[in-house]
């Protein structure tokens, strides 16, 4: 039976009721949308506003860097009960950021509108993400939920490109004004903490965990930002070549959702991170040094589908670990604040070192994030063993790891058990 305020519950798709899964699709695509259309808006209201690169982009990083803290600062709220209210207030607090960046007269209200979009997407991406954690099965819920966000922020940047040349160079906002406000129906259906514990605040954070992660995002999503660069300046590219190849990388990036899962489910969690850490380790090596355009191609197109498993995975043991929402919500900021910092980190490290000293560096700090991921998923259950059965650790503020008891589930819910799957 639907609960009041939420939309009906429609039948469990493979464990996941169809209102979760648009609740979960619609907090995450949203809640992380300022990052992933950025390279859109940013031409649209640089173009505008007459703004210089570097105007444009400190433009953009006040609302990537507001996004990103607002998301670890509510990381402790998203874990307890309330995520559709939170959600919902993150919301409209976007949409009013966003209508105010479309209409904005001058480069400092569209800077203010900016940062209140950032606050209002990083309290949605807060609630969104943590709702992860009170699913039955957090594995097959972040496979499903990263897909369909991929998806639906591939047609969202098309919307917001076509918006900005129909419209004016601030008309891409419009855009994602009216997807916030929509949203506002679409989270009610978010997954509650269910249970005794549900209005307490969930275990602090690993901070080693934590710095992993943000190494994680600084490292990838840096590295992502000079990838045309790296095409055009080492592999002899032509600008409309690098572009092709960097679109059909992210394309092809949609195979590491899947890829993600079924190298936990196979391999367990720990072989199955190190191997796919490894292969994008190589990958994205070949793209910064490489001087051939045809493996620059290859390497681009491989590092996509690797890092996108990594994220799935990283995201499902964040799950596991703590199941109140905490440690997936802080973990989805500190990604977020690397994708923030990350360009300025990169960008300095290529002018100082060189592509080949860049690489050594990329490597160096790719493994130290590895290390603690791979440390700490050798205390979770593999997807395919007690995981599977409903069961979960939590991290406590030392860094210990306890058995965490079977999730039920919510009064209502019309998710399938565990046992009932099996």
């Amino acid at each position: 039976m639907a609960t009041a305020g939420s939309p009906k519950r429609a039948a469990p798709v493979g464990g996941l009721g169809a209102a979760a899964l648009v609740a979960l699709a619609c907090g995450t695509t949203l809640g992380n949308v300022g990052g992933n259309v950025m390279p859109a808006l940013l031409a649209g209201f640089g173009e505008r506003f007459g703004l210089t690169d570097t105007a444009a982009g400190m433009v953009a990083a006040a609302q990537l860097l507001a996004t990103a803290v607002v998301t670890l600062l509510l990381s402790a709220r998203a874990s307890r009960s309330g995520r559709v209210q939170l959600a919902q207030v993150g919301l409209l607090l976007a949409t009013i950021g966003f209508v105010a960046a479309w209409l904005s007269p001058s480069v400092g209200v569209l800077v203010s509108a900016n940062i209140l979009a950032g606050v209002g997407l990083g309290t949605v991406f807060a609630a969104g993400t943590a709702a992860l954690g009170s699913t039955a099965d957090v594995d097959r819920a972040t496979f499903r939920t990263v897909l369909v966000a991929t998806l639906a922020t591939a047609v969202l940047i098309l919307a917001v490109s076509y918006a900005n040349e129909l419209g004016g160079g601030t008309a891409g906002f419009a855009v994602l004004a009216a997807c916030c406000a929509l949203g506002l129906w679409g989270v009610r259906g978010l997954p509650e903490r269910p249970g005794d514990d549900a209005t307490q605040t969930g275990p602090r954070p690993s901070l080693l965990f934590l710095g992993a992660v943000l190494a994680f995002g600084v490292v990838e999503q840096g590295t992502w930002s000079y990838a045309a660069v790296f095409g055009m300046r080492h592999a002899e590219l032509s600008d409309g070549a690098a572009s092709l190849t960097l679109s059909v990388a992210a394309l092809a990036a949609l195979i590491g959702v899947p890829l993600g899962t079924l190298a936990s489910l196979r391999l367990g969690r720990v072989t199955g991170l190190v191997a796919v850490a490894a292969v994008e380790f190589a990958a994205r090596t070949l793209v910064v040094v490489t001087e051939s355009g045809t493996v620059f191609a290859i390497a681009t197109s491989l590092w996509q589908v690797c890092y996108l498993a990594l994220l799935v995975q990283i995201l499902a043991l964040a799950a596991g670990l703590d199941r109140s929402g905490r440690l997936v919500a802080a973990t989805a900021g500190a990604v977020a604040l690397g994708t923030g910092i990350g360009p300025a980190v990169i960008g300095a490290t290529l002018d100082v070192v060189g592509p080949w000293g860049l690489a050594a560096a990329l490597l160096g700090l790719g493994v130290f994030a590895l290390v603690p991921l791979a440390r700490l998923a050798a205390r979770v259950p593999s997807p395919n063993r007690s995981e599977s059965r409903g069961e979960a650790v939590e991290v406590g503020p030392a860094d210990t790891v306890q058995p965490a008891p079977p999730v039920p589930p919510a009064p209502g819910d019309t998710t399938a058990s565990a046992a009932e799957r099996a």
